[in-house]
């Protein structure tokens, strides 16, 4: 009885940490469309190249700063008051020891990067490894509780303070010669304003001791698993990185920026999209680490619903991508449409292999990560030295191939782990693929006709979004998946409970709630995956 109980209370924390995120990270990529737009026209787009090769930089010391300590707090199975008393002193140690030896090291980033604007950047953004210091064990343990619903409103409300109040409003005040200062400034104090905010923010909430602690056996569990997901961590940084590296040292800021824009503008919106999945997966598979059949069910379930919507996404932005840039870049971003679409090759990869990494971190089974990330550090290299003599399209070239062998990769560790057939992981692309092809072929039909007209480019994208929307939701509803199926009839059974709706809507959604349940009898391929799903 307790095992049922317990399945059905991590059941409902689970669903309510998706509807939760999910929210967030909607609201979230809007803003950040929002933002990226508002931005490209306050800033030339090299102020957005020293900002991305200040990234990488620091990005090198985040994983060292981190060591891991907050997986390691959510993955444990129990947790004492000396581990939380540890996480904290471990954690703002590394954060300014870190900040420190960035400051200082600093000077060494011009010999990578060919850029002395990038040291006075570094120096000062090297404070958020502070902020985060402060706030990673408060923020690990509401994701160890599943208190996603708290960490949701953080966010979102240290987005907005941060980025929306903080920075916008100092690019706006630079660009008009009001402060003495240049207008990258203002992305790095954005960057910080919104670390400090969820690290007082998520304290606030949690209350943890900030008592010091030195014991070695308190930090002994904690760092031997933290450890190696830090390394990880660090090969994952070295490979994400490379394309930036590789342009800044070898194209210049100005391309770097074009590139960087690109890839955001695709990768943000989608990573916040999956990353609600994958933010409640973490927590949830490790409270489950040796149940591998309800594992292998949200392994499967997961990465189907990523890709039935991802892909068509990635999809329509293919088509799209000249308006899509037009209207939220701007005319002299032009050169980054063709980035944006070998990059949609790429990125949807990058997100359903996503939750194969999860499984191997709930399930602590980092050795072969750490093999699988050199093996896709030497492909990457190689395939950056091959390309490089095409510019931006063979890096983004290199990396679309690199996500695809990566994909092969992740899959022999699950194959390995989880005893999953290479057919069935296979398979989770399917209703993506369609729901692509159907999106992009109804977008370019709709693009076609309207581009003669030579309409403004906003009313264009909005004739291509609505598109989308409509041939997706009739693809989805018309032929639903089996992992998304049950989900629909949930939704069905809600809304058949409302009161206030007439008959006639009544009477629709019992026919389409027919519908579905003679599909689940016709089509019942993978059906008990779902019915198992946490």
């Amino acid at each position: 009885m307790s095992t049922i109980t317990s399945s059905k209370s991590l059941s409902s924390a689970a669903v309510r940490g998706v509807q939760w995120t999910t929210a967030a990270s909607v609201l979230t990529a809007l803003m950040q469309i929002g933002y990226t737009a508002v931005m490209a026209r306050l800033l030339d787009p090299a102020a957005f190249g020293l900002v991305a090769m200040a990234g990488v930089v620091l990005r090198f010391g985040t994983y060292f700063a981190e060591m891991g300590l907050g997986h390691a707090i959510v993955q444990r199975s129990t947790i004492s008051k000396e581990d939380v008393r540890a996480a904290f002193t471990a954690s703002l140690g590394l954060g300014v020891g870190v900040a420190g030896l960035a400051c200082l090291l600093a000077p060494l980033a011009v010999f990578f990067l060919k850029n002395d604007a990038v040291i006075p950047l570094v120096r000062f953004q090297s404070l958020g490894f502070v902020f985060v210091g402060l706030g990673m064990t408060a923020t690990s343990l509401l994701r160890r509780e599943m208190r996603f619903e708290v960490l949701a409103k953080i966010e979102v409300a240290a987005y907005i303070l941060g980025y929306g109040g903080v920075g916008v409003t100092l690019a706006w005040l630079t660009s008009r010669g009001l402060l003495p200062i240049s207008g990258v400034w203002s992305l790095i104090a954005a960057s910080l304003a919104q670390q400090l905010l969820v690290a007082l923010m998520s304290y606030l909430v949690v209350r943890h001791s900030l008592r010091f602690i030195f014991k070695w056996n308190a930090y002994k569990q904690l760092l031997g698993y933290g450890s190696r997901v830090s390394i990880i961590s660090f090969l994952e940084f070295i490979n994400g990185n490379l394309d930036t590296l590789l342009i800044g040292r070898l194209l210049g800021t100005a391309l770097l920026g074009i590139y960087n824009r690109a890839y955001m503008l695709l990768y943000l919106p989608m990573y916040f999209l999956t990353n609600s999945l994958a933010r409640v997966a973490f927590p949830a598979f490790s409270k489950v680490q040796d149940d591998v059949p309800r594992i292998r069910t949200l392994y499967l379930t997961s990465s189907t619903l990523v890709a039935t919507v991802v892909l068509p996404l990635c999809a329509g932005v293919a088509v799209a991508a000249p308006e899509m840039v037009q209207t939220l870049l701007g005319p002299k971003w032009l050169a980054s449409v063709p980035v944006l679409r070998v990059l949609c090759i790429s990125i949807p990869l990058s997100m359903t292999t996503m939750f194969a990494g999860i499984v191997a971190d709930a399930r602590a089974n980092l050795g072969r990560k750490v093999v699988l990330n050199l093996e896709f550090m030497v492909l990457l290299a190689s395939l950056f030295w091959l390309l490089q003599g095409y510019g931006l399209r063979g890096i983004a070239a290199a990396i679309g191939t690199g996500e695809v062998v990566r994909t092969f990769l992740y899959m022999r560790i699950t194959h390995n782990d989880l005893g999953l057939p290479y057919r069935r992981m296979l398979a989770m692309y399917l209703p993506g693929l369609l729901n692509a092809a159907a999106v992009g072929l109804g977008i370019l039909a709709v693009s076609l006709a309207v581009r003669p007209l030579h309409l403004p480019y906003v009313l264009t994208l909005l004739a291509q979004m609505l598109t989308g929307a409509l041939v997706l939701s009739a693809v989805v509803l018309r032929w639903p998946s089996a992992e998304l199926r049950p989900r629909l009839q949930q939704i069905l059974q809600k809304l058949q409970g409302l009161r206030a709706l007439p008959a006639a809507a009544q009477n629709l959604l019992t026919r389409y709630t027919t519908y579905l349940d003679n599909a689940a009898v016709v089509f019942p391929t993978f059906e008990p995956l779902s019915k198992n799903l946490v």
